[in-house]
């Protein structure tokens, strides 16, 4: 394209052949866009003629965006990216402070960036978080692929060609929580009579998924009899739980090193049990996905070494 073209050249076609690519189908890009779909199949039509090429092909599962089409497509994410940093930059701290936004539960907000932020190095990067709750999966790669979001933080690595995924941590090592005033508090250990006897509060990370048990793990009782838990607080505030615990006699489980990090770092009000031996739960991982080929690619990687250095995590 050279630059007279350049100039005279419609590039809502991109947009919208982008958004094609992201929705799957006219129909839904149509409806995102508040356009019609003879108006969208008008438009992707005009770029095919402007590019010579074809920039989709028909499958049993809808639209597939050719190779052409995939360039484009990556070249105009980047581009949008770049745009959107410099002028949010110029509305906040000037251009010498990255911005990287950030989806992930609050718990591991929480414990991986209040502990990050205490150093100086943490402060290089500016992180602004999305909220999660009730977002599925296939919503987080959406809205990585549309650049709405740099980064995500789950307990599962999302399944895409075009998202790296990288384990960052292993919850390995779960326990029971009560507060420190809580009937509970006084026993040397915990039995399982005691995890079916007082109710539970339970911290769901605001995250659906395919994982239907604890943070992307499962918890197995090893014994004959089940027994019912007795769930009387469900929230997906990790500073809600906490609070209910403090306050209250019911109990919940979570991770040692999230455990550890209330009780000494936050000098929270609670006491922590080992999990009676009946109790077993699976390596919860940590994992950070991002964009592969992200603008900000540099940006995702100083924060990852950031969340893994021995003086934030």
């Amino acid at each position: 394209m050279n630059q007279r073209s350049a100039i005279n050249f419609d590039y809502n076609l991109i947009k919208i052949m982008n958004e094609v690519i992201v929705s799957g189908n006219i129909s839904k890009a149509a409806e995102n866009l508040s356009l019609t779909p003879s108006a969208v199949s008008l438009s992707i039509n005009k770029l095919r003629r402007h590019l010579g090429e074809d920039l989709f092909y028909r499958t049993a599962t809808g639209l597939k965006p050719t190779a052409t089409a995939l360039d484009v497509h990556d070249s105009f994410v980047n581009a949008i990216t770049i745009i959107e940093d410099v002028l949010q930059s110029s509305r906040t701290e000037g251009p010498s402070c990255a911005i990287l936004r950030v989806m992930c539960p609050d718990a591991l907000e929480d414990y991986y960036f209040n502990r990050m932020y205490k150093n100086d190095s943490g402060k290089t990067v500016k992180v602004e978080f999305s909220n999660v709750n009730n977002i599925k999966s296939d919503e987080m790669v959406k809205n990585l692929l549309q650049a709405n979001i740099d980064v995500v933080i789950s307990h599962h690595a999302l399944q895409h060609d075009k998202i790296t995924s990288v384990k960052i941590d292993s919850m390995d090592n779960f326990v029971i929580l009560c507060g420190a005033n809580s009937l509970l508090s006084n026993q040397k250990e915990l039995a399982l009579m005691h995890y079916y006897a007082l109710p539970h509060a339970v911290y769901n990370d605001g995250i659906y998924n395919d994982f239907t048990g604890l943070l992307g793990t499962t918890l197995t009782i090893n014994t004959p009899y089940a027994g019912l838990v007795k769930v009387i607080y469900r929230s997906s505030s990790i500073n809600g739980i906490i609070s209910a615990l403090e306050r209250s006699d019911m109990l919940t489980v979570l991770p040692r090193l999230l455990a550890d990090y209330f009780i000494k770092e936050r000098h929270c009000k609670l006491k922590c049990f080992d999990l009676p031996k009946e109790i077993s739960i699976n390596d919860s991982s940590v994992y950070m996905n991002y964009l592969s080929n992200s603008s900000k690619r540099r940006y995702v990687h100083l924060v990852m070494s950031q969340l893994n250095s021995p003086e934030s995590v």
